[in-house]
């Protein structure tokens, strides 16, 4: 199993598209067992992979445990529970999924809190910073774990991205997406190094390393790529190229990128998983059927051209599972 989460601090990317549609990609072309865990507290992800009544039911039942009920004993000093959060089914996408919760966001303070008691090295810190690693290394049936993060630079997603394996990041072709990818860099540089002085702090006090899961806690996250998505498209010489106005931005947006590949040693031309070029008005039709784009049919509403954007979807997205699979599998 693969954990990876889905990151950009700068909103409106089209972060919980790509999750979505990559997930259903990878189950329905590849045949893979995927679970969707939404750690965003907007629970983006579990509206667009769930309908509105299966989800409101889900939300209202009392025998529903959520992640942010996960984090509870861990709050009172009890550890990590024995419970492990509710599995639900997308039936349209063919993947199981963890519902987000509201709340979730609530659960900051006691991350921001117990990071500075990582900081020094105390266990208790450890095993707070570190509940999101326990919780998904309880999915080694699942071929890929794939996790929803809100756009920020807080404690919840910095537990998060500690958690995973990966991470994969969606660019719009816009300046602010740019200026992100910098931020990011300099987050995780101040991350490691925290982290890693932590660990060398805990082993001198205690004696012995911290494990999560059976595994010595350490840096361990890599880069799996980025999608670049949501810029408007010209054909020339029968090849897909952007219109001039965002070929600038991509073009910085790539020595930026170029920077962040770096910092996790990973090779350049690798962690280009590929582009989504605005799909019009598919993309709603998508959200309210709650299915993937490429499966849209008839009896989603789609009429004339839009046949021609479902079968461009299908090309971008099948693309860029495959290059995941690759991309994460080396």
């Amino acid at each position: 199993m693969k954990s990876i989460g889905f990151f950009n601090n700068k909103g409106g990317v089209g972060k919980t598209t790509l999750l979505c549609n990559l997930a259903g990609s990878l189950a329905i072309k590849h045949e893979k067992n995927i679970l969707v865990i939404d750690a965003d507290p907007q629970c983006n992800a579990s509206a667009y992979l769930l309908d509105e009544e299966t989800l409101q039911s889900i939300l209202m039942d009392e025998n529903h445990y959520s992640v942010d009920a996960f984090y509870e004993p861990i709050r009172r000093g009890q550890g990590y529970p024995d419970a492990t959060p509710t599995i639900v089914k997308s039936e349209r996408f063919c993947v199981d999924l963890i519902v987000g919760d509201p709340k979730l966001s609530i659960r900051e303070d006691l991350l921001a809190t117990d990071w500075a008691a990582t900081r020094n090295g105390e266990p208790r810190g450890f095993q707070t910073t570190y509940a999101f690693r326990e919780l998904v290394s309880r999915f080694e049936s699942y071929d890929y774990v794939l996790i929803d993060m809100g756009p920020s630079l807080g404690a919840l997603n910095r537990s998060v991205l500690l958690g995973v394996d990966y991470f994969l990041m969606p660019l719009s072709v816009d300046i602010f997406s740019m200026m992100a990818v910098e931020n990011i860099i300099k987050s995780l540089t101040s991350w490691r190094s925290a982290l890693e002085d932590a660990i060398q702090r805990h082993h001198k006090e205690e004696g012995y390393n911290f494990q999560i899961a059976g595994e010595d806690v350490d840096w361990t996250l890599n880069f799996a790529g980025h999608v670049v998505q949501q810029y408007r498209a010209k054909k020339k010489e029968g090849k897909r190229q952007a219109v001039v106005a965002f070929e600038r931005i991509i073009d910085k947006q790539r020595t930026e990128l170029v920077e962040l590949c770096r910092f996790f040693g990973v090779d350049s031309a690798e962690a280009d998983l590929g582009e989504v070029p605005t799909l019009s008005s598919v993309v709603p039709l998508s959200q309210q059927a709650h299915a993937p784009i490429f499966d849209l049919g008839s009896k989603d509403g789609v009429v004339g051209a839009h046949y021609t954007r479902v079968s461009e979807a299908a090309e971008f997205f099948h693309a860029i599972s495959q290059k995941f699979i690759v991309r994460v599998s080396s």
